[in-house]
This record gives C-alpha cells, structure tokens and sequence, in this order.
C-alpha cells in the first residue's frame, strides 16, 4: 500500500496532470507525468470499466500496478511529480509478471528510474 501522501486522488490533481502532463504509452497501459509543487511523488491509477466490467478485475489490476510502483518510489528523480498510470482493456489479460514489466518500461522510458537497478 502507498502512503496517503503518496497517493494523486483529487479530481483537480487529476485534471491538471491530463491536461499538461507529458504522455508514455507502452502495450496495454499508459502514463502521464508532470511536475508537482509538494516536493514529493505521488502516484495515481486510472483502469475504467472499458477494460473490465468486473471491479475484480479493475482492482486487481490497481493492486498490481501500486504494488509495482512501491519500491521504487524512492528512486524517482525528480522527486517532485505526479504520475498516472491508466490501463487499456489488453491489460486485462496481464500476469503480474506483463504488467511488472510494462511498468517499470514505462518509468524508464520517461526517466524517472534508471534501466541499471530495474
């Protein structure tokens, strides 16, 4: 489980990060990240009912993904963004070990984590 100030759960926080966030796409989820004036990451998950009708199979994928992101939220630099993860309906048919690797995919390709420590 994330901490509470590392969760983005305001719709506004949301908003702002669709509207000037900066997007990564990798097969079957997605990314944007922008910069925050908290100083800290916090870190949100978006997975509609377009990927599943089951909220069983949409929270199973949110506990995958922030599970993903945990340890390695103290290595992003810069320290200071926001981030949303948003999973297209293929991710549905993910395996922990699919969505472990899209993920840390996507941290790399957008610089937050470097690919030596993955």
């Amino acid at each position: 489980m994330l901490k509470k100030n590392q969760r983005l759960t305001a719709e506004k926080d949301f908003t702002r990060l669709f509207s000037k966030g900066r997007s990564f796409h990798a097969r079957g989820i997605g990314m944007r990240v922008t910069l925050n004036k908290y100083g800290k990451p916090r870190v949100g998950f978006v997975v509609s009912t377009k990927v599943s009708k089951r909220a069983v199979v949409r929270n199973l994928l949110k506990r995958r993904m922030r599970e993903i992101i945990r340890p390695h939220i103290s290595r992003f630099r810069p320290q200071d963004v926001d981030i949303a993860f948003m999973a297209r309906p293929e991710a549905a048919k993910f395996e922990f070990e699919d969505v472990k690797m899209v993920v840390l995919q996507l941290l790399i390709k957008s610089g937050l984590i470097s690919p030596e420590k993955t």
